[in-house]
């Protein structure tokens, strides 16, 4: 198990960001995006800008998942922690995702929680000296991709935990696999190749700009790596507080965002 004190840490100790700050940044981005999908119009310039701010949120959280699974007391404990939010706060989302109405849900949209669940499932089956076989470790991991498939953040984020656990204590590594998930998995590099190949195939140069109105927003998941990077190693001041702020706060902004959607 690597020290926490000299995980990842780009920052002099005295000096950067702690996992709460970060968590609290992530906090904030959040509601920003989730207000920008409840009430102002999407593809408006506006809307961008909030949503491209709001992709700082799950990486941030995915980041602190892996550093809660390599420095959790209890794996076990960790994970039913996890299912147990994420099954709290799955009418919550919906509520949210629908406007302020279940009337008209589908129930197979899970929230991020249960990504982050499946994610730090999938480090536990990765790292697991019972499963010996590679091939067994593999189908079973994609087996929770595909679980991961209908929810929030989906596969992508998966793929974002088992990256960044991969290269755990290597922050340059993690950044650059993260990176590369962020281009291929979010339709970031298509945003650079899809004007090419007009020109390479058909000689237009072309540019969708109601695609790249919706698509550019992901960009904004290159943000988390300045922030990441700016990580000192220390998780800040231990309480209560810290520790269930997010689990407690997650389900009631969403809650109270979908009955001002149902309200206006």
């Amino acid at each position: 198990m690597t020290d926490l004190h000299t995980a990842p840490p780009q920052a002099p100790a005295d000096r950067g960001l702690s996992l709460n700050s970060l968590k609290y940044i992530a906090i904030l981005a959040m509601t920003i995006d989730h207000i920008a999908f409840a009430f102002v119009p999407s593809g408006t310039a506006p809307a961008i800008l909030m949503h491209i701010i709001g992709r700082i949120t799950g990486p941030v959280m995915f980041f602190s998942a892996v550093e809660g699974y390599h420095h959790t007391r209890s794996v076990r404990k960790y994970l039913f922690r996890l299912a147990a939010f994420a099954a709290v706060s799955w009418l919550p989302f919906l509520y949210f995702r629908y406007g302020g109405s279940l009337a008209d849900a589908s129930f197979m949209r899970p929230n991020v929680i249960y990504t982050i669940f499946l994610g730090v499932l999938s480090i536990r089956i990765r790292r697991s000296t019972r499963i010996q076989n590679p091939a067994a470790k593999v189908l079973l991991i994609t087996a929770l991709v595909i679980l991961c498939v209908p929810a929030d953040w989906g596969c992508t984020g998966i793929l974002m935990i088992l990256v960044l656990d991969y290269f755990h204590g290597n922050f340059k590594h993690q950044a650059f696999a993260y990176c590369l998930v962020v281009l291929l998995g979010m339709d970031v590099l298509t945003l650079l190749t899809t004007p090419f190949f007009g020109l390479f195939y058909d000689h237009v140069f072309y540019i969708d700009t109601e695609y790249y109105a919706y698509t550019i927003e992901n960009a904004g998941a290159f943000i988390p790596i300045l922030l990441l990077s700016l990580y000192k190693g220390r998780r800040g001041a231990g309480n209560a507080f810290s520790k269930w702020f997010f689990y407690v706060y997650y389900p009631a902004h969403l809650l109270v965002l979908g009955a001002l959607q149902a309200l206006f």
